[in-house]
C-alpha cells in the first residue's frame, strides 16, 4: 500500500467502518485498454451484513469508477461473486471469458 498500488474506499457509520472496497493498480502493457501502464482492478468489496441493501456497495463502486475516469483509465476490471454480479451488471460491467490454470 505504501507504493500507491492499492487504494481503499471506506464507508463509516457511528464511527466505525461498515463497507469498503479496494483497487489494485494492476501492471499491464499499454494497449487496447488504454495507454496507462496499470489497470484498476476492484477487489475486497464488502458490506457489513447489518448495513447491506442500503446502496453502500453502489456508492463505493460509483466513487471508484469516477476516480478511474478522472485519472484517465479507460477500463475497470473485477471478478464478480454471484451475489455481486447484479450490482456490477446494473452499472454497465460486462462478463468476460476468464480462464485459470492451477499449478501444483
Amino acid at each position: 500500500m505504501t507504493d500507491g498500488s492499492y487504494l481503499a474506499w471506506l464507508v463509516e457509520a457511528d464511527g466505525r467502518p461498515v463497507a469498503g472496497a479496494g483497487v489494485w493498480l494492476k501492471p499491464v502493457q499499454p494497449g487496447l485498454r488504454g495507454p496507462q501502464p496499470e489497470l484498476p482492478y476492484v477487489l475486497n468489496v464488502y458490506c457489513d451484513p447489518a448495513h447491506r441493501r442500503r446502496g453502500l456497495a453502489r456508492l463505493l463502486m460509483g466513487d471508484i469508477v469516477t476516480w478511474a475516469n478522472d485519472h484517465g483509465h479507460r477500463v475497470v476490471e473485477l471478478h464478480a461473486s454471484e451475489d455481486g454480479r447484479p450490482l456490477y451488471e446494473s452499472m454497465g460491467f460486462l462478463a468476460t471469458n476468464e480462464m485459470r490454470l492451477t499449478l501444483t
